[in-house]
């Protein structure tokens, strides 16, 4: 759907009154609609899709774009590092985020088999999401030399949080409403509700047990 379509026949009325009518909140909110008409305008036409007022800060990497796919409403703050990578096999995006994602400063995803993160999804600042290694064991060839990469996907169940500075690696699968705790590093799969830390990661505790506890 177009962004024409969809804007509020009200707040577009009121910013075209003239400025001194205009209070301080109806100019916040021109402000905003205007930057969410830019960032779809712009975005939509180099990531494979993009969601009306979705928002994307300054990259320091953005590679292949038109293999990622950007929900509804989705925040991602400057510094990212979004990197679709290895041959197009043409079976659509492989890094897909889902709406309502937020995502902090200096987030890093790397993307060569399929990463999918889902819906409502809070990640934390320098976050790391990887579903590759390269090649490191091969007798003539270090890493740096070696073009072949160990591929697995991984996916982010819905409401998940993942805290600062973690390391999701490849081939996991991170449950709904999971939390994995900062500076964790994920080599396994999380459980649904589980709260997981440390290096290797291990399950501390649920959250759903915590909830019933409380209800």
């Amino acid at each position: 759907m177009e962004p024409s379509t969809m804007v509020d026949p009200v707040v577009a009325q009121t910013c075209t009154a003239e400025p001194r009518r205009a209070g301080p909140r109806v100019i916040r909110r021109c402000v905003h609609l205007a930057e969410a008409l830019w960032q779809y305008g712009y975005w939509r036409r180099r990531f494979y899709s993009f969601g009306w007022r979705s928002y994307v800060g300054r990259c320091d990497m953005l590679t292949n774009p038109q293999g990622i796919a950007i929900g509804r409403n989705v925040l991602i703050r400057k510094g990212a590092r979004l990197e679709v990578v290895g041959p197009d096999t043409g079976d659509g995006p492989r890094l897909s985020i889902g709406d309502g994602t937020a995502i902090q400063f200096y987030f890093h995803c790397g993307a060569a088999a399929r990463v999918t993160i889902g819906r409502n999804v809070l990640i934390g600042g320098r976050v790391y999401i990887t579903d590759h290694d390269h090649s490191y064991d091969e007798p003539q060839l270090s890493a740096a030399e070696s073009p072949r990469l160990k591929v697995a996907p991984v996916w982010i169940g819905d409401g998940a949080f993942l805290g600062e500075g973690c390391a999701i690696l490849k081939g996991v699968r991170i449950g709904k409403r999971a939390v994995v705790a900062a500076n964790a590093v994920v080599t396994q799969d999380v459980p649904d509700f589980a709260v997981v830390g440390g290096v290797p990661a291990r399950t501390i505790k649920f959250v759903e047990r915590m909830v019933q506890h409380h209800g």
